[in-house]
C-alpha cells in the first residue's frame, strides 16, 4: 500500500513538471507549422531591412493574407508591413519563434502583437490567469529583441461564448501592460460587438475570424495609433 501512494505521488510530480505552461517556449510538431515557421525565417532573412511594420499572432493575424488581402495591399503593404502570423499558434510557440531565429536582426518602427485567444480556446486549455502570464512573457521576449521598436498590444477579438466571455477578461488585464512609452494597447473589442455587449457577426467568417469588412474595421480602429507611432510614411 505504501509503495502503491509512493508511486502515485511520483507519477504525479513527474506529470506536473512534464505540463506546458502559457509562458514556456515550445515547439509545434506539424509539419504546416515547420513550414510556416521556416518561410518566416527567411521572410527575415531576405527582407530585415525593409520591414518598418510587422504583424505577429496567430490565425486572424495570418489571415491578412486571406480575407485581409485587399485591405493589406492598400494600407499596409506600402508601408512595407510584413506577416509572422501563423495559424493556431498559442503564446508558447510564438515564444519559441521568438527563441529561435524568426525576428533576429529586424529594426521595425513598429510591431502589432494579436495572440492569447488559442490559449483560452484550443486544447490543453488555459485559464484567463495563465494565458495573461502567457502574453506578459511574449511581450518581454519581443521587447528584448527589438528594443528600439514600438509595440501595439492588441486585445483580443470577440468569439462566440462561452469562449467569448474569457477573452474578455483576459482583455481586462492584459491593457495593463501597456505603459504608452514602449507598448501601446489598441482594443479591438468594442468596434466588433453591440452595445449590449453581443459580437457582430457580420465581421466575421465564422465566430473568430474577421472576414473581409472586419479586417476593414481593424484597420480603420488601429489606423490613429498606428499613424502616431509611424508618422513618417
Amino acid at each position: 500500500m505504501q509503495f502503491t501512494i509512493i508511486l502515485t505521488v511520483i507519477l504525479a510530480v513527474g506529470q506536473c513538471l512534464a505540463q506546458d505552461h502559457p509562458w514556456d517556449s515550445k515547439a509545434r510538431t506539424d509539419q504546416g507549422w515547420i513550414d510556416r515557421h521556416n518561410k518566416l525565417i527567411q521572410q527575415t532573412v531576405q527582407h530585415k531591412s525593409d520591414e518598418h511594420i510587422i504583424f505577429v499572432g496567430d490565425s486572424i493575424t495570418q489571415f491578412w493574407e486571406n480575407a485581409g488581402r485587399a485591405t493589406w495591399d492598400k494600407y499596409y503593404a506600402p508601408r512595407h508591413a510584413y506577416n509572422y502570423g501563423i495559424s493556431g499558434d498559442r503564446t508558447e510557440n510564438v515564444i519559441y519563434r521568438i527563441r529561435d531565429k524568426e525576428f533576429d536582426g529586424l529594426h521595425p518602427k513598429v510591431a502589432v502583437l494579436m495572440i492569447g485567444t488559442n490559449n483560452i480556446g484550443n486544447n490543453p486549455k488555459s485559464t484567463v490567469e495563465d494565458t495573461v502570464h502567457g502574453i506578459k512573457e511574449v511581450l518581454t521576449e519581443l521587447t528584448a529583441k527589438l528594443p528600439d521598436t514600438k509595440f501595439i498590444l492588441t486585445s483580443n477579438m470577440p468569439r462566440t461564448e462561452p469562449l467569448g466571455s474569457l477573452c474578455k477578461q483576459v482583455n481586462e488585464l492584459i491593457v495593463k501592460f501597456a505603459d504608452n512609452k514602449t507598448v501601446f494597447y489598441q482594443d479591438l473589442w468594442t468596434p466588433y460587438v453591440f452595445p449590449n455587449g453581443t459580437q457582430k457577426v457580420e465581421l466575421f467568417a465564422d465566430g473568430l475570424h474577421p472576414n473581409e469588412k472586419g479586417f476593414e474595421v481593424w484597420q480603420q480602429s488601429m489606423a490613429p495609433l498606428l499613424d502616431k507611432l509611424d508618422p513618417a510614411h
